[in-house]
């Protein structure tokens, strides 16, 4: 799984460093891990032709090799090696040879410049003094000349003049590369039709260093080549194991600091989507005391000890804490973990755990952010509908002060409207949701020395209880206010027609629920 790396994604290096460390593991018989070094080199600057020469001479086949040639001319087309290399590898094909004529070739005596037969007289000579070993290069240009059969053609005996003698670090390690290949090319062709092998070519003779101890940075070149494989590959187990070691050396190196930092950050992620949380601290508490300036670093850190609380919280069924806690992580990083999951579950528990309570209006606030935040998720609709349905129920009664009216609802339609009295301003009408609490066929207000029929008492003002009732008689049998229905004329009741009053008396029952707006 390939991850996008947002705080250095360990692709700026340096591709010449790279290049000498894929010649040193080259020229030590490591061939298989000089090729993944040369592969990277092209890979971060396929321009670069000394990356495609190499790669061309660690190939397993010629065919491989002129392949890499030929890609690497793609993106260096200006590059006279890489078309240099090309046409000897085409003009140079191995020719088929009778099976006679090829073990003749093998068997044919080597020139030799010891003394003749007939020379048998002893020669006294001198003792020579010690020969100076040959620069690499000079090796390689010796070779290339006293190869036998067909000659190298278009290099020049005065272009091979021009390199005897001439000390590797004057010579471009890209050039070795290529007279290595033209090498290959032509013992491949004194071979015949059989395969080179890639074990019999001889790499350039490594230069020794002028020192006996490694520098501090010699010693970390080959370390750094192992993080940035480890980077690619996201092994950040290797890649922090290595920048430890780095920095066990070089323990003042900013570079190797840096990038730890971010090594145990890509690991903490792994292990967060893991929920290995106590690993994850751990690695962001490290990278912290390594970049304690990093803004992400400490976002990250502060996220997973909030979710780690908010865990906590929500198996305790804390939902006010729980949702306190996933609101912070959610604020700031919205897609971490199933942060966005719990939340929206925690804000819908938090809505039943109000509507048993009785805060209708937090329970319908907390339903509306769990389906906010969840997007229209049965669980969300479900809960939005059983607070709303709470509030108001299928079955119910609304009534509308300025309106004067008193409409009846049965599965959520309305069934019967009707005109009524209310409060007067010296005793208003209560607003509120409220249910039904008690009936009575006819009802008697000693205070007012009223018989109200039809009476359901809704709430209680003081010492006395408001309600519904028909239009009131007085003891003598006088009805009351039958003209002023559309008015304030009770002293805080909702007064309603004889045959209306009936109706909803037959109509509501204990617990119906009855809201009066404004």
């Amino acid at each position: 799984m390939a991850r996008d790396h947002q705080p250095g994604d360990g692709v700026s290096i340096n591709a010449s460093r790279l290049l000498g460390d894929g010649i040193a593991l080259a020229r030590e018989g490591q061939r298989r891990e000089a090729q993944g070094v040369f592969r990277r080199v092209i890979q971060i600057a396929p321009e670069l032709e000394d990356g495609w020469l190499w790669m061309a001479w660690l190939a397993e086949t010629r065919e491989q090799g002129l392949g890499y040639l030929r890609e690497g001319l793609h993106f260096a087309p200006h590059s006279e090696r890489l078309r240099e290399g090309i046409a000897w590898v085409e003009a140079h094909k191995p020719a088929t040879q009778p099976a006679e004529k090829a073990e003749a070739a093998e068997s044919e005596p080597v020139p030799s410049s010891k003394p003749s037969a007939k020379s048998t007289r002893k020669i006294a000579r001198k003792p020579r003094a010690p020969r100076r070993r040959a620069p690499a290069t000079g090796r390689v240009v010796e070779r290339l000349s006293t190869l036998r059969g067909p000659r190298l053609g278009s290099v020049s005996k005065k272009a091979l003049g021009a390199l005897r003698g001439v000390g590797i670090t004057a010579f471009s390690l890209g050039a070795i590369a290529l007279l290595v290949l033209l090498a290959w090319v032509v013992i491949s062709q004194q071979a015949g039709a059989r395969a080179p092998s890639v074990s019999a070519m001889v790499l350039p003779t490594r230069v020794l260093d002028a020192t006996p101890t490694p520098s501090v940075g010699q010693v970390a070149r080959p370390l750094w080549t192992r993080v940035e494989i480890a980077w690619t590959q996201e092994d950040w187990n290797s890649a922090i194991n290595t920048l430890e070691q780095i920095r066990r050396n070089d323990p003042e190196n900013v570079d190797a600091r840096a990038r730890l930092a971010q090594a145990l950050y890509f690991r903490a992620k792994d292990a967060i989507d893991a929920n290995e949380l106590e690993m994850a601290k751990r690695d962001l508490d490290r990278a912290v005391r390594l970049d304690a300036d990093s803004q992400y670093l400490q976002r990250a850190r502060q996220d997973v000890e909030l979710y780690r609380e908010a865990v906590e919280a929500y198996l305790e069924q804390d939902w006010a804490r729980a949702v306190f806690q996933l609101t912070s992580v959610y604020n700031r990083t919205p897609d971490f973990r199933d942060t966005r999951s719990m939340l929206g579950q925690a804000h819908c528990n938090l809505a039943a755990q109000q509507l048993d309570k009785d805060n209708l209006e937090e329970a319908l606030t907390q339903a509306n952010l769990c389906e906010e935040i969840l997007e229209g998720a049965p669980l969300a609709a479900e809960t939005v509908l059983l607070v709303e349905e709470t509030i108001r129920p299928p079955k119910r009664v609304e009534v509308s002060l300025s309106r004067f009216r008193v409409t009846a609802f049965e599965n959520h339609e309305p069934i019967r409207d009707f005109l009524v009295c209310i409060g007067r301003p010296s005793h208003p009408t209560r607003t509120g949701r409220f249910t039904v609490q008690s009936k009575h066929d006819l009802a008697y207000g000693s205070a007012w020395d009223l018989y109200m029929p039809d009476w359901i008492g809704i709430y209680w003002a003081g010492g006395t209880e408001n309600g519904f009732h028909s239009l009131p008689t007085l003891s003598n049998g006088q009805t009351l206010w039958a003209g002023a229905l559309g008015t304030r004329c009770s002293f805080g009741c909702i007064v309603t027609g004889t045959a209306d009053g009936e109706w909803l008396y037959d109509f509501v029952d204990i617990g119906t629920v009855v809201i009066i707006e404004r």
